[in-house]
């Protein structure tokens, strides 16, 4: 028996089992080349998993050549609950073929510290690299796969989950719902400029295909400021549809609707973005945009498998981002 001040090696396992070591090493890689009677094997599972067994990460390396790690970097004002997901279904998808995801929230030029302490056999990248961190993983042989969040100019990318989806999905829905005088809000918690400025572009290109539509944007500091906003549609004689940044933006727009009793959705209607929970206990509840990427996901996991050699899948690398990615608007009576 092993002493629980050491760790169980190969070698406990081929004794524990009655057989070698390469016996133990060929059961647990699954090597594809040796044929294994199912006695033996269930024996040697047995044994690993009685013993506590926990293979050498580094002898794996050394072994195959890569690691089993793939290692996702977010940027830190990247937070939402739909990029939660998504970063999840990528995990569970490479999961499928003996991958593990490990997510790390990291600035920019970080990358060198990363790399002292994990060797990771591939990185994705939700948010462009210093080049110094491109030119490092290039010299390690790391493939590097982007799935930027943002469409950032001058770097070209793999994927991009786009934001302006979403405010067109707002835009479409106000308007279908009576709204043509439409206003774009957007609070200080906004993480990169990017993602209210893609959103209000897909709002405003959709309103731009109607002709009785218009939209405008508003952005405020605090919470007085948008006050003032709110103030002004309880005297206005016009119907406005508010497409907002985000859920919590939303919410905070619904508070001070019901503080001057301006009817909602009769007189006002609301959207959100991110389908956050709270969106479906607010009073009224809160109409809001669920981006859908499973597509993505599985696109991304492709991508991630075919750079470290375990498919030969091309996938959907010719595909626009408009063809990976939708928004469905989930419908509340905030609207």
């Amino acid at each position: 028996m092993v002493g629980s001040e050491r760790r169980a090696t190969s070698r406990d396992v081929a004794a524990a089992a009655g057989v070698s070591r390469s016996t133990v090493s060929f059961v647990l890689n699954n090597t594809p080349s040796q044929t294994i009677p199912e006695r033996t094997r269930q024996a040697v599972l047995t044994a690993a998993r009685d013993l506590d067994y926990v293979p050498s990460v580094a002898a794996q390396v050394l072994r195959s050549g890569r690691s089993k790690l793939v290692l996702c970097l977010v940027p830190p004002w990247a937070t939402t609950e739909s990029l939660v997901g998504f970063v999840k279904l990528v995990g569970d998808e490479l999961t499928k073929h003996g991958l593990v995801t490990v997510t790390h929230v990291a600035v920019p030029g970080q990358l060198r510290d990363l790399l002292t302490v994990i060797a990771p056999g591939a990185v994705v990248s939700l948010a462009p690299l210093d080049p110094s961190d491109d030119r490092r993983l290039a010299r390690l042989g790391v493939p590097h796969v982007p799935a930027y969040i943002l469409d950032y100019p001058g770097h070209p990318h793999s994927m991009s989950l786009t934001q302006q989806r979403m405010g067109s999905a707002q835009a479409l829905h106000l308007i279908d719902r009576g709204f043509a005088e439409l206003v774009y809000v957007s609070g200080p918690e906004i993480g990169h400029p990017g993602r209210p400025a893609g959103r209000f572009d897909g709002a405003e290109h959709v309103t731009r295909s109607h002709p009785h539509a218009r939209i405008r944007r508003f952005a405020y500091k605090d919470s007085p400021g948008l006050e003032v906003l709110v103030e002004s549609w309880a005297t206005s004689p016009v119907r406005v549809g508010v497409c907002a940044f985000d859920d919590l933006t939303a919410l905070e727009v619904l508070a001070h609707l019901r503080a001057h009793g301006v009817p909602v959705p009769d007189h006002v209607g609301v959207v959100g973005v991110d389908d956050i929970p709270a969106a479906r206990f607010s009073e009224p509840t809160l109409t809001t945009v669920r981006p859908a990427m499973d597509g993505q996901a599985r696109e991304l996991a492709r991508r991630v498998l075919s750079a470290v050699g375990d498919s030969e899948d091309p996938g959907t690398q010719g595909l626009q981002v408009s063809e990976l990615v939708t928004a469905e608007a989930i419908v509340r009576k905030s609207t």
